[in-house]
């Protein structure tokens, strides 16, 4: 397996696209509680009030009572729609996390290939750890910045990629 800067950063949006992919469920999963209570609330014999107007002799108020049906009838095809988007958000989820461990076999491999040892934090840091840019420097201490760890890691991925195409 070649791995290159977009290896690299296909690796990296992989891990981002599993984390939000997780928030999405939690959204979704809390979304159906929520109508799920609606409709429960509804079945157990909550009524609306509505007031109209009219009547003989001009106009009149009257308070109308009842189950919402209209409200009752939306909260269980949007129950029904979260629960087959749940569905397919784990599945995709599964996929995600398959071929994430595919790819992290590949990058440690490669990983183990770098004999230069900053650019091997950065790079475990940023691919592995997961850590922000700032987080990066942080880690990597002796005045590393934000910034300078970025380029070095473009650079190196960069030279991998020139290198890779030379021996091509």
């Amino acid at each position: 397996m070649v791995i290159d800067r977009q290896t690299l950063i296909h690796y990296c949006d992989l891990i981002d696209l599993i984390a939000d992919t997780e928030r999405h469920i939690s959204k979704t999963a809390s979304d159906i509680e929520r109508i799920d209570k609606k409709l429960k609330a509804i079945e157990g014999g909550e009524k609306v009030t509505d007031k109209v107007y009219g009547g003989e002799g001009g106009w009149q108020g009257f308070i109308i009572e009842g189950i919402p049906v209209p409200e009752y009838d939306q909260c269980r095809t949007a129950l029904l729609t979260k629960r087959i988007r749940l569905n397919e958000e784990y599945k995709q989820l599964a996929q995600h996390k398959i071929e994430l461990c595919e790819q992290r076999a590949g990058v440690q491999k490669f990983l183990r290939s770098i004999t230069d040892p900053h650019i091997k934090r950065i790079i475990t840091y940023r691919c592995i750890d997961q850590l922000s840019w700032s987080e990066v420097a942080s880690k990597m201490g002796g005045g590393n910045t934000e910034d300078g760890v970025k380029q070095a890691f473009w650079r190196f991925c960069k030279k991998e990629v020139i290198e890779s195409q030379q021996k091509s």
